[in-house]
Order: C-alpha cells, then sequence, then structure tokens
C-alpha cells in the first residue's frame, strides 16, 4: 500500500480518494493537488483490458437466448472490476503540474480593428 503516498508529504493517500478521484485530488495531511501517475493508470487500463478480453473469450460460445450479449456485458463488467482494484494496489501520485495561464485578449469594442487577413472591420 505504500504506492498510495503523497511525494509532498510522504504520508499515505486513502484507496477510496485515489481510485474516486484520480485526475484531481487533494492530499488530506498537506493540502497538496495530487492524481494519479500515467504509468499507474496505464497499466490498470492493460489489466482490465486483459480481464474484459478473457471474460468475452470464456462467454462467447453462449447457446442461451442472450448469447450475442452476454459475452460483451461480461467484458465490460470484468474491466470494470479489475481496472480500479490494480489502481488500488498500483496507484503511483504525482504532484499535478500547474495549469497554463493565457492572458485575455482585448475586444474591439466598435469591431473597427484590422482583421488577421489585412482588413480594416465594417461591412464589405
Amino acid at each position: 500500500m505504500a504506492n498510495r503516498m503523497c511525494p509532498q508529504c510522504g504520508k499515505v493517500v486513502p484507496a477510496v480518494r485515489v481510485m474516486a478521484l484520480s485526475d484531481s485530488m487533494i492530499c488530506p495531511h498537506c493540502d497538496a493537488r495530487l492524481e494519479v501517475a500515467t504509468g499507474s493508470r496505464m497499466l490498470a487500463a492493460t489489466a482490465g483490458l486483459i480481464a474484459g478480453w478473457v471474460a468475452w473469450r470464456l462467454t462467447r460460445d453462449s447457446t442461451n437466448i442472450l448469447g450475442f450479449a452476454l459475452p460483451v456485458l461480461f467484458a465490460i463488467l470484468a474491466f470494470g472490476i479489475v481496472s480500479p482494484l490494480v489502481l488500488l494496489f498500483a496507484a503511483g501520485l504525482r504532484l499535478v503540474p500547474a495549469a497554463t495561464v493565457f492572458e485575455p485578449i482585448a475586444a474591439d469594442p466598435g469591431g473597427h480593428g484590422q482583421s488577421a487577413h489585412g482588413h480594416t472591420g465594417g461591412h464589405h
């Protein structure tokens, strides 16, 4: 369970918080903004896809009336169960990178400025 450690304070983040808020969470100890590292996400997604493929493979020859839909249903359920469980045990956390701040562009209130093509404002 040491994988869920905050990189800033070194304390373990609760598993429920990691699974529910993997994109952006706040460390309950130091209030740092955290997210699950890309490698952990890829590992969980790969394990979920493999589990889904295995479930589909095992149920694809079903002969009952819902035989066409059950393999897909079981594959989706397997992916949805295995991915969070793998993320629970393999989640490496990192600090959220600072967001890029863009400066607003002042709007021309009269619409009489030049356009990008060198034309002046107004009607043509």
